[in-house]
C-alpha cells in the first residue's frame, strides 16, 4: 500500500529541512529516523505559504482588527473579504492547506506503531512523545477548521492516494472538538516536557502546548472548569518556567527574529532563510491596514502596544501593521512616530500561543464561571499583560473598582485580549467565542463588526454579516464537487440545484 506524501531528506536542523516528493510505500517506515521524518513533515506542511495564509485570513482578515490596506487589489480574494464579496469561488475558502496537513499528521499516527516492529531500538516512549506532537498538530488544525466553517468532515484515517474516494459526511462541530480534548488528554503524559535546546522547547510541541490548547478547546466549549485546570497546569510547571518577558524588551523576544529566546514563548512555527514567512510580509505591509483604533476606546495614551503593533501612514488614513514585520526604536528628542523609526524583518516565527494566552484564556474562563473570588482573580491575571504594556502607570494601572461586576470583568478581558493579540490572528475566533457564547451575532456584528466597513450602508453590511451561519466560511465549490456529502453553510447556498459533478 502507497501513499502521496512530503517526505524528508536527513539534515541537522529540524527548521530546515527541505521537502522531497515522493511515494513512499509501507517499507519507508523502519526505523526511528523515518518517524522522525514523518513528524518533521507535519511542521514542515504547516510552513507553506497557503496554510499560512490561511491563518492570517481566516483569524485576522475577517476580524475588527484590520481594513483594507495600500495594495489589497494585488490578491483579489483578499480584497472581496475585506468588500464583503466572500462566497464558495474564494481561494480562501478552500481547506486543502489544512487537511494535507491534517493526513500528514494521520499517516504518521498510522505507520509510526509498526516500526517497533522492525527497530528494536525505538521505545514505546519515543514512539508516544513523537504521537503526541502529532495530535497535537492534528487537533490544532481540525479546531481551527471548526472554528473557520463550523461544519467540517472528520477522519482520523490517512488517505493513502489521491484517486482514492474521499466522501465523508460533515460531524458535529462540538462533538469533533471534544474528541480532540479527550485524545489529547491520553496522551498528555507521554509528551516532552523540555527538549534539550531552546529552539525545539519553542518550535515543537512540549506538554505545556498541549495543555494550552485544551485549555482553548474547552473554552471553545463552555467548558470553564477544564479551561482553568488545564491553563493551571501551565501555569504550575517547574521545569522549564515560563514568565511573562519585561515591558523594555517584549516585543524584541516575542515578535522579532526566531523566538527561541523568549521565556514567554509556549509553542512557534520557526521559520529560517531557507523557508521564510512571505505571507505575513505580504499581508502586513501591503495588503492590509490596521483599524484606526483612535476612533475607539481600546488603548490608552500610555499603552506600548498601540505604537509597537502598527503606526500611521503619512498624509494618509491608514496604519502600516508592524508586528512580526518591524521593530520600533525610540529617536532621541521626538514624541512623534514615523515609519522610519521601525526596522523590518522577514524571516519572522508565528507565535501559536504564549504565556500571555494562558493568563487571558484562564481569566476569561473565570469570569464566565464566576464563583467565589473569580472576578478577582480573572482581574489579577488582567492586570498583568495591561501593566506590563503600560510600564509608565506602575502597578495597580486598573482600577478594580471599575470591574466589579460580571459584565464588566468580561469587557475587561475582551478587550484585553484584543490589544494583547492584535495581528496574531486570533482575533476572529474569539469574536466566534463570543458569538456561540450568545446564540446570536447581532451584538458582536453591531458592536464590532459594522465599523470596519465605515464606507457600506450600514444595513447593507449588517444583511451580509448579521447571521449565525455567515459569520463562518462557505465550502469551496470545488470541495462540494469532490465530496459529494458535504452541505453547504446555508447562507451561502445559491440555489437547491447546485452542480457537484
Amino acid at each position: 500500500m502507497g501513499l502521496l506524501l512530503v517526505g524528508l531528506t536527513a539534515c541537522n536542523d529540524w527548521f530546515d529541512i527541505r521537502p522531497k516528493s515522493e511515494t513512499i510505500l509501507e517499507d519507508y517506515w523502519k526505523d526511528e529516523s523515518d518517524v522522525k521524518s514523518g513528524v518533521a513533515a507535519c511542521y514542515r506542511a504547516m510552513q507553506e505559504n497557503g496554510f499560512m495564509d490561511r491563518v492570517l485570513v481566516w483569524g485576522e482578515v475577517r476580524s475588527d482588527n484590520v481594513i483594507h490596506g495600500v495594495n489589497a487589489g494585488d490578491n483579489k480574494d483578499v480584497e472581496r473579504i475585506l468588500n464583503l464579496a466572500l462566497n464558495a469561488t474564494n481561494e480562501f475558502t478552500s481547506w486543502y492547506e489544512f487537511y494535507r496537513v491534517i493526513n500528514y499528521c494521520n499517516t504518521v499516527i498510522y505507520y509510526a506503531p509498526t516500526v517497533q516492529e522492525k527497530d528494536p531500538n525505538f521505545t514505546t516512549a519515543q514512539l508516544n512523545a513523537y504521537l503526541s506532537e502529532v495530535k497535537t498538530i492534528r487537533a490544532w488544525c481540525y479546531f481551527t477548521l471548526v472554528r473557520t466553517f463550523r461544519d467540517i468532515p472528520f477522519s482520523t484515517d490517512p488517505v493513502f492516494d489521491d484517486s482514492n474516494s474521499f466522501e465523508i459526511e460533515q460531524s458535529d462541530p462540538d462533538q469533533i472538538v471534544q474528541f480532540l480534548i479527550d485524545d489529547l488528554k491520553a496522551i498528555e503524559n507521554a509528551a516532552v516536557a523540555e527538549f534539550d535546546n531552546s529552539a525545539y522547547d519553542k518550535g515543537r510541541i512540549t506538554r505545556k502546548a498541549i495543555w494550552t490548547l485544551i485549555a482553548d478547546m474547552a473554552l471553545w466549549l463552555n467548558d470553564y472548569q477544564t479551561a482553568i485546570d488545564y491553563s493551571d497546569k501551565v501555569l504550575a510547571t517547574v521545569g522549564n518556567k515560563l514568565g511573562l518577558e519585561s515591558s523594555t524588551d517584549y516585543n524584541t523576544k516575542l515578535f522579532f527574529g526566531r523566538g527561541e529566546s523568549a521565556q514567554e514563548t509556549i509553542f512557534n512555527l520557526m521559520f529560517t532563510g531557507n523557508f521564510s514567512n512571505a505571507p505575513v510580509n505580504s499581508m502586513y505591509e501591503v495588503k492590509l491596514s490596521a483599524f484606526d483604533f483612535a476612533k475607539t476606546s481600546l488603548f490608552g495614551t500610555t499603552d506600548l502596544r498601540a505604537k509597537d503593533f502598527y503606526c500611521p501612514v503619512v498624509q494618509s488614513d491608514l496604519f502600516l501593521i508592524k508586528k512580526y514585520v518591524g521593530l520600533r526604536t525610540i529617536r532621541p528628542g521626538s514624541s512623534q512616530i514615523i515609519i522610519a523609526d521601525y526596522f523590518s524583518q522577514s524571516c519572522m516565527h508565528w507565535i501559536f500561543y504564549r504565556l500571555a494566552d494562558v493568563y487571558l484564556l484562564k481569566a476569561e474562563a473565570l469570569v464566565e464561571r464566576n464563583q467565589g473570588s473569580d472576578l478577582q482573580d480573572a482581574f489579577q491575571l488582567v492586570s498583568a499583560t495591561y501593566e506590563r504594556a503600560n510600564p509608565e502607570l506602575g502597578e495597580n494601572a486598573l482600577n478594580s473598582g471599575s470591574y466589579a461586576s460580571q459584565e464588566s470583568m468580561r469587557e475587561l478581558v475582551f478587550d484585553e485580549r484584543q490589544r494583547e493579540f492584535l495581528f496574531e490572528g486570533k482575533r476572529y475566533y474569539d469574536l466566534l467565542r463570543r458569538i456561540k457564547r450568545e446564540g446570536s451575532a447581532t451584538n458582536i456584528v453591531n458592536q464590532y463588526l459594522v465599523r470596519k466597513y465605515p464606507h457600506v450602508d450600514q444595513a447593507t453590511v449588517r444583511s451580509k454579516i448579521n447571521d449565525k451561519n455567515a459569520v463562518y466560511m462557505p465550502i469551496n465549490e470545488n470541495e462540494l464537487k469532490v465530496n459529494t456529502l458535504l452541505k453547504q453553510n446555508p447562507f451561502y447556498v445559491v440555489s437547491s440545484d447546485i452542480n457537484k459533478n
